[in-house]
């Protein structure tokens, strides 16, 4: 779900830099053959992400839920020719798909995936994060940000997507929406950012909504 108006969605975008035509082509083709296309992260949060990267001057990437590739890749779009993006997913055949993409791309090679349960692969990671995006199932939320909180450098951040679920996180925003066990997973995990002092963050109502979250280095 979009926040914004379509229209006013869609000047947002021509008016920002944009992922690669190989990334439009990797978005085009999961919204033609995949059921649940609307995983996309869209070119919007890509842009943003791709100017957070710059901003911050990130280097190392993590990534919880790789999907069809396009995050990853628009973010490996991003970074320094030393940097790298490392991505976890459980589906190890959706990889058909990411894989033949970001062979595509000269940065493709700035990619490193890895399989398997996203709670046992962050335990086995023995290294510092500049940015870690989280996208992935939202029961696990909770444990996935406070195991990578561990794992950020010095001055790095963190960036939770789907946080408002098509609003239906917001009490009285939905009428007569059935009750469903992420849209509660979410809410706890919201009101569990927001109560703690340790952190700073902005949640965005950008595509299906942001959470921008950093530690209080002060």
């Amino acid at each position: 779900m979009n926040f914004l108006n379509d229209k006013i969605l869609n000047y947002s975008i021509e008016k920002s830099s944009s992922p690669s035509e190989v990334c439009n082509e990797l978005e085009e083709f999961t919204i033609e053959n995949h059921p649940l296309h609307r995983m996309l992260c869209g070119k919007l949060e890509a842009s943003l992400l791709g100017f957070l990267i710059n901003l911050s001057g990130a280097r190392n990437i993590l990534e919880l839920g790789t999907f069809t590739g396009y995050s990853a890749l628009a973010m490996a779009e991003a970074l320094p020719e030393d940097g790298q993006v490392i991505t976890i997913d459980k589906n190890k055949k959706i990889s058909t798909i990411s894989n033949q993409f970001w062979n595509k791309s000269e940065h493709g090679k700035k990619i490193h995936q890895l399989f398997g349960d996203g709670l046992e692969v962050l335990s086995s990671l023995n290294k510092k994060f500049d940015l870690i995006f989280i996208d992935a199932d939202k029961r696990n939320y909770q444990a996935y940000f406070d195991k990578c909180l561990d794992l950020l450098a010095e001055g790095g951040f963190i960036v939770v997507d789907n946080v408002l679920w098509s609003g239906r996180v917001v009490p009285d925003f939905i009428e007569e929406v059935e009750a469903d066990k992420s849209t509660k997973y979410l809410v706890e995990f919201n009101d569990y950012i927001s109560e703690r002092e340790d952190l700073i963050k902005t949640l965005l109502p950008i595509r299906d909504g942001i959470y921008l979250i950093k530690k209080d280095e002060k």
